[in-house]
């Protein structure tokens, strides 16, 4: 199976707070994450343990997963492990105070058995483009609301 490090970032001009509010939202990814087109909260709250299973399209496949709550301290980080789907891993968000707002950054670490044809390189790219595509569609929704 191929493993897959891939971290995008940006700036955004609010503070670290507003970011959380709509970046630690299951309920608000298919606002801003482009490949999640459902979102199904298991667990109502934002806490470890907590489960929430998504439906996306990526690299012009349909796939399903569920993630779980590692760890939550708002408003600077959120640790998502993904328990069940076509890969495994981690998803981490960050977002520290910047001089001009916060710097947010996600990563995502770990290993795929859906492409597994495919070198870690060809799945890294596209997943790289996505993630900084979906941070700035984060940023004009967080400074134009």
């Amino acid at each position: 199976m191929p493993s897959v490090n891939v971290t995008a970032e940006v700036e955004i001009t609010a503070a670290p707070a507003d970011v959380a509010a709509v970046m630690f939202d299951p309920a608000r990814e298919p606002e801003w994450i482009s490949a999640v087109k459902t979102v199904k909260m298991i667990d109502p709250a934002l806490q470890p343990g907590a489960r929430v299973q998504r439906t996306a399209s990526f690299m012009g496949q349909e796939l399903g997963w569920t993630t779980e709550v590692e760890s939550v301290h708002f408003p600077h980080s959120l640790r998502l492990r993904i328990a069940d789907g076509p890969f495994t891993g981690t998803i981490a968000y960050s977002i520290q105070r910047s001089a001009n707002g916060s710097m947010v950054r996600v990563q995502n670490q770990g290993q795929t058995s859906m492409f597994g044809f495919l070198p870690s390189s060809m799945i890294e790219a596209p997943m790289r483009s996505a993630m900084t595509a979906d941070l700035s569609r984060l940023k004009a929704l967080v400074e134009h609301k």
